[in-house]
């Protein structure tokens, strides 16, 4: 019985993000599982704030978050934990969940 999955993943580090995502084809690849893998867009916020707080209001300084995702659609036969693979060797800074679709 086959199993339908979907893995989102999310990082603020796009070297990481990449990396990981190597990762997990190599995994794909060894238990022959066949992927499907989609970048989505990255989403950028923006903030302002104001150096001076009485009145000086063109002294502003801008910041930016930006956070990357991607998301991975497979079918798994295999009992196994497959959390349990996807934990292995992830970095700190990613954040991911699994769905079973």
């Amino acid at each position: 019985m086959t199993r339908k999955y979907q893995l989102k993943i999310k990082s603020l580090n796009k070297e990481s993000l990449n990396l990981y995502k190597k990762f997990l084809e190599k995994i794909f690849a060894k238990m022959n599982v066949e992927y499907y893998l989609f970048n989505l867009p990255t989403n950028i916020k923006r903030i302002t704030l104001l150096k001076s707080p009485h009145v000086n209001k063109s002294a502003r300084e801008q910041f930016e978050i930006k956070r990357y995702s991607c998301s991975f659609t497979f079918n798994c036969s295999n009992k196994i934990n497959i959390e349990k693979i996807f934990l292995l060797n992830k970095p700190a800074v990613l954040t991911f969940r699994l769905k079973s679709i």
